[in-house]
């Protein structure tokens, strides 16, 4: 992605958050920090810097890190002067709700009990833009599998894919069709949640959103390996026995499915390492190892 090098400050943040869908987290760190730096940015776009770095870095397993940063999004926002909200979730006001569910999701991923006290805030701040919405959905179902009650976030995962359709670009989709399957493989486990885990997998690749890949190809391999469990003989899973098995068969081979998920995960999460800055790759951490590249037919 080129930028003009007068791009004004909005544009320079829009094109950031592409470039970490992307998973270009070096090239999107970049002009975040420059954003965040520049005394010249409009706090209501610095506060929405903040919160994507943030997010970025959750990504990349830095949920200590990323807490203070949605923490000085939620004061540039609210510090923002007033103005009415923007239906595409730029303002001000849409900061303030995202930093909020940012600082919900730093605390899960901390196991601070505040997350839910910090959506409920989110959610009565509110704010009329699709994003907010879908973003709120995808946390309160993490939340809920947090808690070891996965059905509890079906619904919101449900909404969140809805409005994301409705209203949003490709990549909510995306992930909220990732969400719903990761929430629908714990809850009520079979084939057909395991082909729709391959499908979300091969969306994002196709459409270039590397960051999601990984996730969809390590739950799909666990749920692969639940069903091909003795623990789950005789369950409900039998009955979606002939999905499960096209799947793993047209996606990975059937002899060695979960493990061929798990490889195409890893090499993902490399690429993701070689494109990430170098304190994202200090949170990457020793988990991700170079691997080989398959040949690009």
């Amino acid at each position: 992605m080129r930028l003009a090098p007068a791009a004004p400050p909005g544009e320079r943040w829009r094109a950031a958050v592409v470039l970490g869908g992307q998973g270009r987290f070096a090239a999107a760190v970049t002009l975040l920090r420059e954003l965040l730096a520049d005394p010249r940015t409009p706090r209501a776009v610095a506060a929405h810097a903040a919160v994507t770095l943030a997010a970025h870095r959750r990504q990349q397993g830095g949920h200590a890190l990323a807490r203070p940063l949605d923490a000085r999004g939620l004061r540039l926002a609210a510090a923002a002067p007033p103005g009415p909200p923007c239906p595409d979730g730029t303002d001000a006001g849409a900061a303030v709700v995202d930093a909020l569910v940012g600082l919900a999701a730093d605390a899960l991923g901390l196991g601070d009990p505040a997350a839910g006290r910090l959506l409920d805030a989110a959610q009565e701040r509110g704010h009329p833009s699709w994003r907010t919405a879908v973003r709120i959905g995808w946390v309160r179902a993490e939340a809920a599998l947090f808690a070891g009650q996965a059905a509890r976030g079906l619904e919101p995962a449900e909404r969140a894919l809805e409005r994301a359709r409705a209203d949003g670009g490709l990549r909510h989709v995306v992930k909220s069709r990732l969400v719903l399957a990761v929430v629908r493989a714990v809850a009520h486990p079979d084939g057909a949640v395991l082909t729709e885990l391959d499908a979300v997998a091969e969306a994002a690749s196709v459409a270039g959103l590397l960051p999601l890949v990984g996730p969809a190809r390590l739950a799909a391999a666990d749920l692969a390996d639940r069903i091909g469990s003795p623990s789950v003989t005789g369950s409900s899973l039998n009955a979606n026995d002939g999905a499960a098995d096209r799947s793993d068969e047209a996606v990975n081979g059937r002899s060695s499915g979960p493990a061929r998920r798990r490889h195409a995960a890893q090499l993902s999460a490399s690429v993701l390492y070689q494109l990430s800055d170098p304190v994202g790759r200090g949170l990457m951490g020793e988990s991700v190892q170079p691997v080989p590249r398959a040949p690009v037919l």
